[in-house]
């Protein structure tokens, strides 16, 4: 049987997603029951395949001791720890395309690669019609003020840059069109003149309403929310590591294209602290 790699989302699930299963394809689990991850986990790794748990940056932590006490309850598995920026729609798209690179033994380092060009080039943004709750990115004063009135709404950008943006039903500015992208959104309680003014501002080559993994009333505490992210189109083929690049970790055989290894965290790179020979005292020895 081929040994290959599969991604495992592990953040708090919508009630219909139950405690661990499948979301459009992609392996979830819910990060507020950990037996449920540790099932999860073993479910996927015990026929050898290398586990990527990916989670959002915030519940990296948490995750961490997790995949500490599956590793302590099942010894051999193979997992790779990545936790990743945004909201929980852009953590579940990325995950999502990340896994469907593909499963065989020569996909784990494309995957890896993929997941560091997402990081690196996705745009990830929250619409919300108040700033009240909001940290991350954090508004200013006068934000936090201006969404007392009706009418007012913003946009909290988290990458690549995080900012919180005014974004009432004028013109959307400050945004940087995107056209090598793909602008893909959350589901909308109401027709909204959001997506169409982002749409504008981005310029993106296509548009698209996927679900999310997390109902938007228990993250943000409102329906009205619209979480957003533009991915880069060419994404797939950009990300591919080239073959040179690619290295087997002495310590654990994973094939990687880094300069630590995912799974053992062994270091591929030269070890500067080595002292190297001093050239010129050698040639003044040899000539002397």
């Amino acid at each position: 049987m081929a040994v290959g790699s599969r991604v495992l989302l592990v953040t708090a699930l919508r009630s219909s997603l139950g405690l661990s299963g499948n979301h459009d394809g992609l392996a979830v689990a819910d990060i507020r029951h950990p037996d449920a991850v540790e099932t999860a986990i073993w479910k996927l790794g015990r026929g050898g395949d290398t586990i990527i748990v990916t989670c959002r940056q915030g519940d990296a932590d948490e995750v961490r001791r997790q995949l500490t006490f599956t590793g302590i309850r099942y010894p051999g598995l193979r997992t790779c720890f990545e936790p990743l920026p945004g909201s929980p729609l852009a953590v579940g798209v990325v995950s999502s395309l990340v896994d469907d690179i593909g499963s065989n033994d020569d996909a784990l380092p494309w995957q890896l690669s993929a997941l560091d060009h997402l990081r690196e080039h996705l745009w990830s943004a929250v619409w919300m019609p108040k700033v009240s709750g909001l940290c991350d990115p954090s508004p200013s004063l006068a934000q936090h003020v201006r969404s007392w009135f009706p009418g007012s709404g913003f946009l909290a950008v988290s990458a690549p840059i995080p900012a919180v943006l005014k974004a009432g039903k004028d013109p959307i500015t400050g945004l940087v069109p995107i056209p090598d992208s793909a602008l893909i959104h959350s589901p909308l309680s109401s027709p909204t003149w959001v997506v169409p003014a982002i749409t504008t501002a981005l310029s993106p080559q296509s548009v698209s309403e996927v679900a999310t993994v997390r109902d938007q009333v228990d993250e943000y505490g409102s329906a009205d929310v619209i979480e957003l992210i533009a991915a880069p189109v060419a994404f797939h083929s950009d990300s591919r590591p080239p073959a040179d690049s690619i290295v087997t970790c002495s310590a654990c055989d994973t094939r990687h294209a880094r300069t630590t290894c995912p799974v053992c965290q062994m270091s591929t790179a030269p070890d500067k602290s080595v002292a190297q020979p001093d050239h010129d005292v050698a040639d003044r020895g040899a000539t002397a």
